[in-house]
């Protein structure tokens, strides 16, 4: 059979070389691997591109093959029986489907051997070829999620035998466990319970990786009891709730206290508070500020920082708390009445919160060479802004959105492979 001579692909970032052996014989190789990381179960995979291999002589270029084997200057392997078909194989080996020889799953004699985007790279189908590929390391990016906690003497109202407090407290447990890979959680309690009341809130667990045991450490002797300064002493902890007799749901200022908070400006994450409340703000406390402005000013910012608002308890100022969410960029409150209500509320905000953003270890040179699958398909994610993905060049970052979005939040996706220079999935 006669070969044409093969194209050299240079793979982004990979090492190339060229040069004539002692038989005239060119040889050129490139190949790139990069593993792929991240919250989703994502495969480590490897890309390589390499040219085959051709004689020089009158007719330019020929490989050849005869019974019981084949031959190829690079990227062959030993060839075993032949074969017609894989039942002509011993188990854990197929038939080649160009030269017909018996080799270990996903072996190749030739690159004829191979699919489409694929080369034969030391007796193995490699993704490669004429393309040149690179796989990207990838690297997911959890949001940050300050949890903004209500502690007014209110909060010691009961339900079901039960504080409204303590009744928080294990929902805001289920949310930090069940999504503590998903979103960096902080905590932050108001007011500050300082004396004349009104006071901003304070972060008592600031954000971090994988924090769940940060936030439910600093809650579990924190009792729904209270005391003129939230510290007094109580049953097997601090009455935490604070019953200073002066005005102490400080919406407002509490979230205006986090206007340029450094933890809630990273410009590669998003960023949001979730406010839970079981009343409305003091009258007092809105001097200067009150919730929907302040919720408005985080949004305004260059890194914008959204605000989720959830009411507990049928107290709640419904217009108050629509206002706050609404200039917060989340459109409505969630009302809560009990345990479930609470839990099931906050699990639609972290599935809401929860990004699909993934950042690259290296910056592509070129966009439209960019190709991106799930789960080894080869049909491909497309670049779409509405249902698809999209790249951000200021944080390097491929961010799906709509149904392919969906699909990692579901936990259908687990294996992600973005790919430069070939349309076609990395294996494995």
């Amino acid at each position: 059979m006669t070969l044409d001579r093969p194209r050299l692909a240079a793979a982004l970032f990979a090492l190339v070389a060229c040069g004539d052996d002692s038989s005239g014989r060119e040889s050129a190789s490139a190949s790139a691997t990069a593993g792929i990381t991240g919250l989703t179960g994502i495969t480590s995979a490897s890309a390589s591109a390499s040219t085959g291999s051709a004689s020089d002589g009158s007719t330019g270029g020929s490989a050849s093959s005869s019974t019981g084997g084949a031959s190829a200057s690079a990227g062959s392997a030993s060839a075993g029986d032949d074969c017609v078909s894989n039942d002509d194989c011993p188990p854990g080996q197929h038939c080649t489907s160009f030269t017909g020889v018996c080799v270990d799953e996903g072996g190749c004699v030739l690159g004829e051997d191979c699919e489409g985007g694929f080369v034969c790279e030391r007796g193995e189908c490699s993704i490669g070829g004429d393309c040149g590929a690179m796989s990207f390391e990838i690297t997911k990016l959890p949001p940050n999620l300050l949890v903004m906690l209500d502690r007014s003497g209110s909060m010691g109202g009961e339900i079901d035998g039960k504080t409204r407090w303590d009744i928080a407290r294990e929902a805001v447990g289920g949310l930090v466990n069940d999504y503590n890979a998903e979103i960096r959680f902080g905590l932050d309690t108001y007011s500050a319970c300082l004396p004349g009341g009104c006071s901003a809130g304070t972060i008592v667990v600031p954000i971090a990786d994988n924090n769940a045991g940060a936030v439910t450490g600093f809650l579990s002797d924190k009792l729904g009891e209270g005391s003129d300064d939230g510290q007094g002493q109580g049953n097997g902890g601090i009455n935490y709730l604070c019953d200073s007799g002066d005005p102490e749901t400080s919406t407002g200022k509490s979230l205006q206290a986090m206007v340029g908070e450094p933890s809630l400006q990273d410009n590669e994450r998003g960023n949001a508070v979730l406010l839970i409340t079981d009343g409305g703000e003091s009258g007092e406390c809105k001097q200067g500020t009150d919730g929907p402005s302040a919720a408005g000013e985080l949004l305004a910012q260059a890194i914008p920082v959204k605000t989720y608002v959830v009411g507990f308890s049928g107290d709640v100022n419904e217009t108050e708390l629509t206002a706050v969410a609404q200039a917060g960029g989340t459109d409505m409150y969630y009302q809560a009445n009990d345990l479930d209500q609470l839990g099931m509320a906050f699990q639609e905000i972290a599935k809401s919160v929860a990004t699909c953003d993934y950042k690259l270890d290296e910056v592509p040179p070129d966009i439209k060479k960019i190709f991106v699958f799930f789960n080894d398909d080869p049909m491909g994610i497309p670049n779409d802004p509405n249902d698809g993905w999209v790249y951000d060049p200021v944080s390097n970052t491929i961010k799906f959105v709509g149904g392919a979005c969906t699909m990692i939040k579901d936990g259908t996706v687990y294996d992600v492979d973005i790919v430069y220079g070939c349309n076609a999935p990395i294996p494995g």
